[in-house]
């Protein structure tokens, strides 16, 4: 075991929930505690826009002053920047993006994962409960996250469920994050499309007229909101991929309801899907920077909550780009599409779908022959993301950085031909693309940005200047940056 991982491994331990690692980003000076009085609108959506703008150093805020909700706490920006990443994963700050993806798919394992039980008595979670008179918008400091959403959302919930049909099968309880939109003091409405695992859950409930009880969790371990949003197999534990990734414990419990849900978390929210019943939903102001439509969506009765003594709410601000959706799915969307790649293409290299879920994304490879990149970029297509999020697809040569724009504007300046873009119409897409024409139809588009190879034509004057690098550059950059911060004293 290397020095970084040892560190990373004693970082991991010390994390153990949401409070936790407040603490660690606070020792980084990545965690501060808005000092004045601010209205839920538009306050805290102007504060959190100004702190995600910084996508590399941005702070987690912690706001304990909101008007109308005396005594409630809020906490967001928690992975509102890289450095807020690399603080969880053991790095420094500053760590290059491309480090940290290497260092997650390092670590992509669900094997011995490391999840304690602790009896629901003993539970942190359950240190208040509550089962009768439910009222979120007495428990929560609920706002609108977008000026013209059509009502108060909770934004960063981790979301579990079971599959009805094999409610015993671990790997397929689902954690997710989906959006919640409350209706009344003990109803809301949770938006999922059958693609994702949750909403396979609900249309096997209600087709079989089963019932299908939920857990909401809120405020909850760091490693766990990165898994919420992240898309592996249907059978693959989310908890499984959170605790390998940390190399460190997070501990279970039991919710009132009967799921598995995180100890150490800030609240629980159990309720019980109606069949067949909707309530309009939305405008929502999503991640691809438009707000979709009004929709009916499937609605859920609250049962029981249980939370911690001064409970710290988290919620996110979502929207026109880079917001700390980006920075939190990113690269957690990024290193399963490439695990999936690298076992039948070695070539490939990296992966960056930092943008927008993907709907952009950078695939780096060692090209064998020619056009194997554009098999490959078919072959990222028809992974469980590719499917609908991959929408723009760039496929650049292994000598470029896929996570460094100025490389790849190089290589889509230099090495694409018009017979190197392939559009493919009418393909299955996310329903809430702003370009799309017909709601969950688009295209996908590959552009190949790598190295022509016979038979192809090759062309001219197609020598590359073969620039210097490896570690005599890195450490002139080093010393660089130190002559830089000792010349600004």
């Amino acid at each position: 075991m290397n020095k970084q991982s040892e560190i990373s491994i004693e970082v991991a331990k010390k994390v153990g929930s949401l409070r936790d690692f407040l603490d660690l980003l606070e020792s980084k000076g990545q965690f501060i505690t808005w000092p004045d009085e601010v209205m839920p609108e538009p306050d805290i959506r102007n504060i959190l826009v100004a702190a995600g703008d910084d996508d590399k150093n941005g702070p987690a805020i912690l706001f304990d002053k909101i008007k109308g909700y005396p005594g409630k706490r809020m906490v967001a920006g928690v992975h509102g920047s890289f450095s807020n990443i690399a603080t969880l994963l053991g790095y420094p700050l500053g760590t290059p993006i491309r480090d940290l993806f290497y260092d997650i798919v390092g670590r992509w394992t669900t094997e011995a994962p490391q999840l304690p039980r602790i009896a629901p008595d003993k539970a942190p979670i359950h240190e208040v409960r509550i089962e009768e008179n439910f009222n979120l918008f007495d428990l929560l400091p609920l706002y609108r996250i977008n000026a013209m959403d059509g009502g108060f959302y909770i934004g960063k919930a981790n979301v579990v469920s079971r599959d009805p049909h094999d409610p015993d099968n671990f790997g397929k309880q689902n954690v997710g994050i989906y959006r919640i939109q409350p209706h009344g003091p003990d109803t809301f409405t949770l938006m999922s499309v059958p693609v994702h695992d949750m909403g396979r859950h609900m249309l096997a409930a209600e087709m079989d007229d089963v019932p299908l009880k939920i857990a909401v969790m809120l405020g909850n371990h760091p490693a766990m909101a990165m898994f919420a949003a992240t898309p592996i197999g249907y059978d693959e534990s989310e908890y499984a991929y959170a605790a390998g990734m940390m190399g460190a414990p997070i501990a279970l419990t039991e919710s009132g309801n009967g799921l598995d849900i995180q100890a150490e978390g800030e609240m629980v929210i159990e309720a019980e899907y109606i069949h067949g019943e909707r309530q309009y939903e939305g405008p929502f102001g999503e991640f691809p920077g438009s707000y979709s439509g009004v929709r009916r969506a499937p609605v859920f009765k609250i049962t029981g909550i249980s939370h911690r003594k001064n409970p710290i709410f988290e919620n996110i601000y979502i929207g026109k780009g880079w917001t700390e959706h980006d920075t939190l799915i990113g690269l957690n969307t990024s290193a399963p599409i490439y695990a999936v790649l690298k076992k039948e293409f070695p070539e490939v290299e990296a992966v960056n779908a930092l943008y927008q879920h993907g709907l952009t994304a950078i695939i780096s490879v060692k090209n064998r022959f020619a056009g194997f990149a554009k098999s490959v970029a078919l072959r990222a297509l028809g992974t469980p993301h590719g499917l609908v999020y991959l929408k723009n697809l760039i496929m650049v040569d292994a000598d470029v950085d896929p996570f460094d724009l100025n490389q790849v504007m190089w290589a889509l300046s230099v090495r694409t031909r018009a017979s190197d873009i392939q559009v493919l119409d009418n393909m299955a897409g996310i329903m809430i693309d702003p370009a799309a024409v017909i709601p969950g139809m688009g295209h996908h588009l590959i552009i190949d940005a790598t190295t022509h190879m016979a038979p192809e034509p090759i062309g001219g004057d197609v020598e590359i200047v073969r620039r210097p690098a490896g570690q005599e550059i890195d450490d002139l950059s080093q010393i660089i940056k130190s002559m830089q911060k000792e010349a600004r004293k």
